[in-house]
């Protein structure tokens, strides 16, 4: 009886490299936002540092100032975060999409590699 071979077997190994490289891709846009947030995490922490400090006691003016500017930049740089974190949330969810689609067209193919098996150890069984 001749060994099992599977026809397909070139696109099956495409599709498998196409879900492995969407899948990265998709691991690269995750931890892009991932960092961003931890980013945001440490605004929003050093905001509120600043905020408690600014108007503790024997501050300056001048100090004081130097706070309030030190907040003004926080918040700009907040600002830039939140961009930053919506055009990487997106660039996630796209990559999330791709890797969807990969993923299915490849199940398609192992689902079809896995009916022709069982088709050929039907055939080659010796009372079939």
């Amino acid at each position: 009886m001749k060994k099992f071979s599977f026809r397909l077997e070139k696109v099956l190994k495409l599709r498998q490299h196409a879900e492995n490289d969407a899948k990265v891709e998709l691991g690269h846009a995750v931890s892009s936002l991932s960092r961003i947030e931890n980013k945001l995490d440490a605004v929003a922490a050093a905001r509120k540092n600043a905020g408690e400090h600014r108007f503790s006691g024997g501050n300056s003016l001048p100090y004081m100032h130097s706070y309030e500017n030190y907040l003004r930049r926080l918040e700009t740089e907040k600002e830039q975060l939140l961009k930053e974190a919506a055009a990487a949330a997106l660039e996630a969810e796209r990559a999330r999409e791709l890797w969807t689609e990969a993923r299915a067209g490849l199940k398609v193919m192992e689902n079809l590699k896995e009916k022709k098996y069982e088709a050929y150890r039907k055939e080659s069984r010796p009372d079939g």
